[in-house]
């Protein structure tokens, strides 16, 4: 066992996965603050975003669109369908349902914009002049990895 430990303690590389991991749970808790006050969180506001972007997307068309996993996507669509901020229905003869922004969700995701503002320009006045640079590089481990 102290072999282990020993080990572990030579290697003093930082873990870029466990920086990005801590970074990303610091940016939830930041985006859901903001947006508690509309009642939804920024995973909900980022589907009814991306929802409102595409033509009634299937369930792997639209986690293919925001990187999530089938399942935990189909968890986060849930509520909203419960809630009436989206649609959901199967075409006739199709496989699969589809799923569609409703005028309700349409209103909840623009009540929402504004708290996202709110949360967008902090860590936009945080990072300064490195935004694009991040976003950038971001980009290209997410194309690359």
């Amino acid at each position: 066992m102290l072999l282990c430990f020993a080990y572990a303690m030579e290697d003093t590389a930082p873990c870029i996965c466990g920086r990005l991991r801590r970074t990303s749970r610091a940016l939830t808790r930041l985006y859901d603050e903001a947006l508690a006050p509309v009642g939804i969180t920024v995973t909900q506001f980022s589907v009814l975003r991306t929802l409102s972007r595409m033509e009634r997307p299937t369930l792997v068309e639209l986690a293919e669109a925001t990187a999530h996993e089938k399942s935990a996507l189909w968890r986060t669509l849930q509520p909203l369908v419960k809630q009436g901020w989206v649609g959901a229905a199967t075409d006739e003869g199709a496989r699969g349902q589809k799923f569609a922004l409703t005028p309700a969700g349409l209103e909840k995701m623009n009540d929402a914009l504004p708290h996202w503002r709110t949360a967008q320009a902090k860590v936009s006045e945080t990072l300064g002049e490195r935004e694009a640079a991040l976003i950038a590089l971001l980009k290209e481990v997410e194309i690359h990895v």
